[in-house]
C-alpha cells in the first residue's frame, strides 16, 4: 500500500514514518522541514519527500496512493495564537482543501491528525459523542477541519478522525512544549519540576510510540469498521491531573522538588477522556505508561547530559523557533521558506 505522510519530520511523523517502512508500507513524507530531526541516535530510514507545502498540494500530487495520513499543521496552542490568520489558512482551509484533493485523486483512506483538546473544558469524561468545547484557536480549527472532512465521506472514500491525547516521550524531533516532556526536562536540568498553573487540570496522555501506532492500526483496519469514524487515542488508565504528572516526574527525576508559580490560577482546558471506542472497534491497546514515558525521557535526558541551556533553547519550542526563523529570514512572515 502506497501512502503519504504529511508532516512525517515532525514529533509523531518522524515515530510513525520509520514504523510505517517497518511494516512494510510504501511511504512518502511530505514535510517542508522547519525543525531538528536529530535530537535521537535512533536509526531512521530516508524515504523520498514531497517537499511541498500543504497549501500548494495538487490533485496530481495525491493520485497515486491509497491513504493519506495528515498530521502537518502549526501544532500547539501558542503558534495558533501567534499565527492564527495563517493557522487558519494551514490548520483549516488547507487541511479540508488536502482532503478534497485526495477525494478526487482517489485516495480511499483519509487519516486526520486531531486532538482531545477539542473537548476544551469537560468536567465529566468526554467521549467521542461528547458536545466540544474548543477554548483556542489551535482546538477550534481541529473541530472545524474535522467536521468539513467528515462530510466528505462516501462509498469509495473513508475519512477517518484520530483525536490524540497530549503526546509525550522521546522523538527524534523532540518538544519541550508538551506537559510530560517540559516537567521532566525542567526537573533533569533545573532540580525544579516547575508547574505553571494550579495543577488541578485533568489531561489525558499519550506516549508517541502509541500514537503513531494507532495510525498504522487505522490503516490496517478494515473501511467498514473505520470510515466516518472519530477515535480518541489513549487510554482511560492515562487521564492525570496536571499536578498528578507533576508528583509522578518528582518521584522518578533525583534531587528535584514541585514548585507552582506564584499566584498562578486554575488552567481553563481540562477535560478527563474515555478511550473505549478504539479498543471495541479496532483492538487499539497502548502499551506506555506515564510512569515508564517519564524514566524513558529522563534517561535519555541523562545519557545527553542535558543541561540548563538546553531546557532553553528554541528548537524544542514550536513558537520560539519559528520565530527565530522568521527573525533570520530563513522563512517569511507567511511561514515559506525563502530558499530550498
Amino acid at each position: 500500500m502506497k501512502i503519504l505522510v504529511t508532516g512525517h519530520s515532525g514529533y509523531i511523523g518522524s515515530i510513525l514514518s520509520n514504523m510505517m517502512l517497518e511494516n512494510n508500507f510504501q511511504v512518502t513524507g511530505c514535510d517542508m522541514g522547519y525543525f531538528p530531526q536529530k535530537f535521537t541516535n535512533q536509526k531512521t530510514h530516508k524515504i523520498e519527500n514531497l517537499r511541498k507545502d500543504i497549501r500548494d498540494i495538487t490533485k496530481e500530487d495525491l493520485e497515486r496512493y491509497s491513504a493519506v495520513v495528515h498530521l502537518a499543521a502549526l501544532s500547539n496552542d501558542s503558534v495558533c495564537k501567534i499565527y492564527s490568520s495563517l493557522a487558519n489558512e494551514i490548520n483549516y482551509a488547507a487541511s479540508v482543501n488536502l482532503a478534497k484533493l485526495a477525494k478526487k485523486a482517489g485516495v480511499e483512506k483519509f487519516i486526520f491528525s486531531s486532538s482531545c483538546s477539542v473537548y476544551g473544558n469537560n468536567h465529566l469524561s468526554v467521549n467521542e459523542s461528547s458536545f466540544l468545547t474548543p477554548l483556542s484557536t489551535y482546538a477550534k480549527l481541529k473541530a472545524m477541519t474535522e467536521e468539513k472532512i467528515l462530510k466528505l465521506k462516501d462509498d469509495v472514500f473513508s475519512p477517518v478522525v484520530l483525536r490524540n491525547a497530549t503526546v509525550y516521550g522521546i522523538s527524534p524531533s523532540f518538544r519541550l512544549d508538551l506537559v510530560v516532556n517540559n516537567l521532566t526536562a525542567s526537573a533533569y536540568s533545573t532540580g525544579i519540576v516547575r508547574v505553571l498553573s494550579d495543577g488541578t487540570a485533568w489531561r489525558p496522555l499519550v506516549h508517541v510510540q502509541d500514537a503513531a501506532k494507532s495510525f498504522i492500526e487505522v490503516i490496517k483496519a478494515s473501511k467498514e469498521k473505520i470510515a466516518g469514524e472519530v477515535l480518541n487515542v489513549g487510554s482511560d488508565e492515562e487521564n492525570y491531573t496536571v499536578r498528578q504528572i507533576a508528583e509522578k516526574v518528582n518521584e522518578i527525576v533525583p534531587n528535584s522538588r514541585i514548585e507552582c508559580v506564584e499566584n498562578s490560577g486554575s488552567d481553563l482546558v481540562s477535560y478527563k477522556v474515555d478511550f473505549s471506542k478504539i479498543k471495541n472497534k479496532i483492538g487499539f491497546k497502548t502499551d506506555w505508561n506515564l510512569k515508564d514515558g517519564i524514566n524513558e525521557i529522563y534517561s535519555h535526558l541523562k545519557k545527553k547530559g542535558f543541561t540548563v541551556n538546553d531546557f532553553k533553547n528554541k528548537i524544542f519550542y514550536r513558537s520560539s523557533f519559528l520565530r527565530l526563523l522568521i527573525k533570520d529570514g530563513v522563512i517569511d512572515k507567511n511561514l515559506k521558506f525563502r530558499k530550498f
